[in-house]
């Protein structure tokens, strides 16, 4: 696939996106702000992913329900552990050696969960695309992450002038 088609794919993609976020958008004033900056990052996401990994439009057809199942599993791990963590960090000094002692546990245990997803999703995302794609699958992901890290701290130094 070449390059304009390519980037009309993605502006396309984008697009579309956007369109479904505007119309979808939340009801409730409490529930706008979050869902906003929720929607915006997956939009964020789908756009720096598609190009990173260079899906083309049948790959991203097949990948994008893959993936979203992966990461809404992966975010489910993720929620389990910060409620506990959460838990603990409101009391950490209550706690004796041996609730801290599962719950350090615990934390293994849900990264042992995150480690088996991946596994069982590197399989099928091998069976939906080439292997260098798969592997731009973590480049991106690590790169997504830096790159959101970064806006954060860019907005907090643009809101302290």
């Amino acid at each position: 696939m070449n390059i304009i088609c390519m980037k009309s794919f993605i502006r396309s993609v984008c697009f579309i996106v956007f369109y479904i976020l505007v119309f979808s958008y939340p009801l409730t004033a409490q529930e706008s702000d979050e869902q906003e900056t929720e929607d915006m990052v997956k939009t964020q996401k789908i756009a720096f992913f598609t190009e990173k990994i260079g899906l083309t439009p049948s790959e991203a057809e097949k990948f994008w329900p893959v993936y979203n199942a992966y990461w809404e599993k992966k975010h489910k791990i993720i929620n389990a552990w910060k409620k506990k963590f959460n838990d603990y960090q409101k009391r950490p000094d209550e706690l004796s050696d041996s609730q801290i002692e599962n719950l350090s546990d615990d934390y293994i245990g849900f990264e042992l969960q995150k480690a088996e997803l991946l596994r069982e999703y590197h399989k099928k995302f091998k069976e939906i695309l080439p292997i260098r794609k798969v592997m731009k699958i973590y480049q991106a992901d690590y790169e997504f992450k830096a790159y959101l890290l970064q806006k954060i701290k860019n907005s907090g130094e643009n809101s302290e002038k």
